[in-house]
């Protein structure tokens, strides 16, 4: 009986031999069950060893280890806790930046409690190509049926005897992001961070001090005196990240001046401490909840990654193909073999819309105000600038920055400086709305242009309730006879309160929701950054919600950038653009791989008619005298037609809006759709009108003309250190 089993070991030995032989030299194709009985002797037996192979692959196919791990003999996995097991696969797919495996069986064998099965695995990595390998797996046949006897060449043959697999980084350069005329805006170079420590600053230095920083800043030698004045003096007060080429001509002298800490560092840098943060975003180290994907990619585990804005939504692009080599590295950490190597690819650029200098003045004609501003092509659907207010320095999330007390104040500050109002922030939109509700109207023919109402302080709606005119509240006289068009431009809100009495009371309740969803309201646009939907409700339940909703009241949630699309529509005849933030993506050397074209997403669910006369009421909001948007544009030489609205809050001041757009007409300069809320300011005439009027002022004359004062400056840029104890009011509302 012993000899008879020794006999037995020794032709499995045998066999085992043979088929390794056959597997290194004349790859088979898949066998069938008969064919592995010519090796085997037992059709079964093979047939069911084969099987569990087949399962055991497909497992590690869809990364299954836990199914693997299950397939193992009992001795297996007493030798090999599941942990373990699980890890050595993981590490061996981060270190190949495996994707995918396939597979196919070559031949096979069962004999007594004994069976052998080859197979060719081929392993598909993202960075080193395609490596194929053939692999015997032996079985032993337990209670259950055959169980897989594993060792770690069942991963890779070479990471038998104990080697590991051992990877190379080769870190490509990331692409740098570009305005629409080609200034940068992000790269990745060495820079300098410039602060001041104002108990460090000699007295009898400072005013040459404050004269040399506003010389590579946007400061003025009074506002970083002010500045310093109100810092403590322990503290590090951060002035301005530079390039270090722009930054050299004066860096022996800022160096020889006390209180002044310049930081050297290499990182992605953005320029002028950032234009369009909120567009462009930042970028952090890999959070470990995504970490093993970006490992199986290529990346190194101490990289940074975009985590928002367009370093977020173009990762794939801005990072590059990363490249590298693949070793087997003994269990003593001598090399053994080179397996696979790659060269990196740099990233490609990034060439947004954004036209930067537009971006910058706006960015710095806000003040202290929460808000934000979209500007948009009618035709096209460019972004040539979204401002969203208070910003921030995306440079202080690079943590070889000297202050960290800057990036610790943007997560502590009430006032939310990393959140994009422009796309995330959602508002009530106030009397913008009755865009909408007059295109409602008119499309279901409940009244007409030249229907006519008498505008009074106040009007009894649904046959429950007084509801209030803004005269009212400013002791100004109603607004009398009005007809619809007359409505719109004195902003009346009789008008569009009986609009929504009627629209409820006609059986079409429904009607303002379905009108302001087809204007784009209450879903995302589609840009490529992160954006919120808002919220229209798709039925107001009341009678007197539906009056409510018609002056964008209620429930009515928006973003500014939903209602700068609506405006463009507006304005090119009736085509809802998608927002664009992206001109091209061009690789280092190349043809672009990516090129901006109009995005068309739909129309307004108007009829011509209705569209003439909504575009003739918004003219009359600004270019006749008792229009709201009048006072505010009065003098202004580019035409233009707008909306104020001025959007009541459950607490504190209403949110000033105003939207509109250009009818200047120039194939050289594209006619341009404007968005502006600035938060808890009051009247939209007098707090959101101003900044559109700057915008236009801006944008057509080569950024020269401001377009006057806002409110809140002293001078164009420069808002006011004490707050004007009183903002001078438009006589008209909204």
């Amino acid at each position: 009986m012993t000899q008879h089993r020794r006999c037995g070991r020794n032709r499995i030995l045998l066999i085992f031999i043979i088929m390794s032989l056959i597997a290194a030299c004349d790859p088979a194709p898949l066998q069938t069950a008969s064919d592995l009985a010519t090796a085997s002797g037992d059709v079964a037996q093979a047939a069911a060893a084969q099987s569990v192979v087949t399962s055991f692959l497909l497992a590690w196919q869809g990364e299954d280890y836990a199914a693997m791990y299950e397939a193992l003999s009992t001795l297996s996995q007493d030798a090999i806790a599941f942990e373990v097991f699980e890890d050595s696969y993981r590490q061996a797919a981060t270190s190949m930046s495996l994707e995918s495996i396939d597979f196919h069986l070559l031949s096979g064998m069962a004999a007594e409690r004994h069976a052998g099965v080859a197979c060719r695995v081929t392993y598909h990595t993202r960075l080193l190509g395609t490596l194929t390998r053939d692999i015997v797996v032996s079985l032993s046949q337990e209670i259950d049926g055959w169980r897989i006897q594993w060792e770690r060449g069942l991963i890779l043959p070479e990471l038998r005897d104990g080697n590991r697999l051992e990877f190379v980084h080769k870190i490509p350069a990331r692409g740098r992001i570009f305005d629409r005329d080609g200034s940068p805006l992000a790269a990745y170079e060495n820079a300098i961070a410039v602060g001041l420590v104002p108990g460090e600053i000699d007295p009898e230095q400072a005013e040459g001090l404050y004269e040399a920083l506003a010389e590579i800043s946007f400061y003025t030698p009074e506002s970083l005196a002010r500045l310093v004045d109100g810092t403590p003096d322990d503290w590090y007060l951060p002035v301005i990240t530079l390039s270090m080429a722009s930054v050299m001509p004066y860096m022996d002298s800022l160096q020889m001046l006390s209180g002044v800490r310049i930081d050297e560092f290499r990182s992605r840098f953005y320029i002028g401490g950032g234009v369009a943060p909120h567009v462009l975003g930042y970028m952090l180290f890999i959070p470990e909840e995504t970490l093993e994907d970006y490992l199986r990619l290529g990346y190194r585990q101490d990289e940074r990654i975009g985590a928002t804005g367009l370093e977020l939504t173009f990762e794939q692009e801005l990072s590059g193909q990363r490249g590298g080599s693949l070793y087997v590295v003994s269990p003593t950490g001598a090399i053994q073999t080179l397996l696979a190597s790659s060269e990196p690819e740099p990233g490609q650029s990034l060439h947004t819309t954004l036209d930067k200098t537009l971006q910058m003045r706006l960015q710095e004609s806000l003040g202290d105000h929460r808000g934000a501003v979209v500007v948009m092509e009618v035709d096209t659907g460019r972004v040539l600038a979204m401002i969203s207010n208070p910003h921030f320095d995306p440079n202080a999330f690079d943590l070889t920055e000297i202050d960290r007390s800057l990036l610790e104040s943007y997560f502590a500050d009430a006032d939310q400086p990393l959140l994009n109002r422009a796309t995330q922030g959602q508002y009530p939109l106030g009397s913008v709305f009755k865009v909408v509700s007059m295109s409602a109207a008119l499309e279901a023919n409940i009244y007409q242009a030249g229907s006519n109402l008498y505008c009074g302080h106040t009007l009894w709606v649904c046959d429950s309730v007084t509801l209030v005119d803004w005269t009212l509240g400013y002791g100004a006289p109603a607004s009398g006879d009005l007809n619809l068009l007359e409505g719109l431009m004195r902003s009346c809100n009789p008008w569009f309160y009986r609009i929504g009495e009627t629209l409820f009371t006609q059986g079409m309740e429904n009607l303002l929701s379905e009108m302001a969803f087809g204007f784009g309201l209450g879903s995302r646009r589609g840009i490529d950054i992160p954006e919120a939907p808002g919220n229209i409700p798709e039925t107001a339940g009341t009678c007197v919600n539906n009056a409510q909703i018609a002056i964008g009241q209620g429930e009515v949630l928006v973003t500014p950038l939903q209602v700068a699309t609506f405006f463009a529509a507006l304005a090119n005849g009736g085509t809802i653009f998608r927002p664009g933030l992206v001109e091209r993506i061009q690789p280092a050397s190349g043809e672009a791989t990516y090129l901006f074209t109009p995005d068309p997403r739909g129309e307004l669910p108007i009829s011509s008619e209705t569209l003439k006369a909504v575009q003739e009421a918004l003219r009359m909001v600004v270019e006749e005298p008792r229009g709201t948007g009048y006072w505010a544009m009065d003098g202004l030489a580019i035409p233009v037609s707008g909306k104020t609205g001025t959007a009541e809050t459950p607490t504190g001041k209403s949110h000033a809006w105003f939207a509109g757009y250009t009818r200047q007409g120039d194939p050289q300069r594209p006619d341009i759709a404007v968005a502006v809320i600035i938060e808890n300011s009051g009247e939209g005439s007098a707090m959101a009108a101003p900044v559109f009027r700057r915008v236009v002022s801006l944008y057509f004359s080569d950024y020269e003309d401001p377009g006057g004062l806002m409110p809140w400056e002293e001078q164009p840029y420069v808002p006011w250190q004490a707050t004007p104890t009183e903002v001078e009011e438009s006589p008209f509302e909204d």
